[in-house]
């Protein structure tokens, strides 16, 4: 289970960032009923004390058969970056009841940009050709929600703030992780930090708006579901994506679920998905795969430059 400290593999990241945009993805379809029976913060609670749960029964059992010490890990850290997971899905929760889907989606998939510009400011160097993935990225986003070309309704001042705050704040939470998270700490152990910090910030709000109980086996289900695939799956994914690849790369692969939400909402809702949405989606997988080549060249050259020459004579 463990993938080995400081061991870094471009490819196998990529499959744990593309693992983690599947399982993001799947919350579309699986909590596509949830926000109107439960409310956000009553779903929110749920959603992150399940996961919690059941992140720290796996980490405890993990540990009882020689896994990690889920405390041997800067603790404060981990929850600090929880809190700030919270947070940031709050604010998306609070921006979307503001927007039309179409503009929100628009704006809260900025964050790569955020990520590319953030981690240019600490210092790293954007590898050649990632603004070019980029921009490909941002194209298929916008192809995506043809809406914004056929007009939308009245635009909240508030809810794009919040957005574009929710945006920054994602892309700060993904590179502070990365910088932060010391190589030897698995994700599966971040994840149960995590998931804990933004439990601890979520259930005071959930409680003060009247913490709503899922009732009835289809809605249990429902919420067990939406706190398993994209809480737990997708969390562990996106946390061991990071420690192979950089954040940068990790965000752009992660808007990959913008496609695969238009395949399950063909596939399981039946939707009638227009030609642009389709092309959106292509040029979002396109933007996806010119960001993974990026990757996967600079990992090559920084492995060359490490090579050491054997010695002569």
């Amino acid at each position: 289970m463990n993938e080995g400290a400081g061991e870094r593999n471009s490819a196998r990241g990529a499959m744990w960032a593309v693992a983690a945009a599947s399982a993001f993805s799947l919350s579309s379809v699986v909590g596509k009923d949830l926000l109107d029976s439960l409310g956000p913060a009553s779903l929110l609670f749920w959603r992150f004390s399940i996961a919690t749960v059941v992140l720290w029964a796996v980490v405890a059992v993990w540990r009882r058969m020689g896994g990690p010490d889920p405390l041997a890990v800067p603790v404060r850290t981990m929850l600090g970056l929880g809190v700030l997971m919270g947070v940031m899905v709050l604010l998306g929760f609070v921006a979307l009841e503001r927007l039309d889907a179409s503009i929100y989606i628009v704006l809260a998939y900025m964050y790569p940009m955020f990520v590319v510009v953030g981690s240019m400011l600490l210092g790293a160097r954007p590898a050649p050709f990632t603004w070019l993935a980029l921009l490909v990225v941002m194209v298929g986003v916008v192809l995506t929600v043809p809406e914004l070309f056929t007009g939308v309704g009245s635009i909240s001042l508030l809810g794009v703030v919040l957005t574009i705050a929710q945006a920054i704040v994602f892309a700060s939470y993904m590179i502070l992780t990365s910088r932060l998270t010391p190589p030897h700490v698995d994700g599966v152990v971040t994840a149960a930090w995590t998931t804990l910090g933004a439990a601890l910030v979520i259930t005071p709000i959930a409680l003060f708006d009247h913490l709503e109980v899922p009732r009835g086996n289809g809605l249990v289900a429902e919420v067990m579901v939406f706190a398993l695939i994209p809480t737990v799956i997708a969390t562990v994914c996106f946390f061991r994506s990071l420690r192979h690849v950089a954040p940068g790369v990790v965000a752009m692969v992660l808007t990959f679920e913008v496609a695969l939400v238009i395949v399950w909402s063909i596939l399981f809702l039946g939707e009638d998905v227009g030609a642009v949405k389709l092309l959106g989606a292509a040029v979002v997988t396109g933007g996806v795969l010119i960001a993974q080549w990026v990757n996967t060249r600079e990992a090559r050259e920084v492995a060359a430059s490490l090579v050491v020459a054997p010695p002569t004579g």
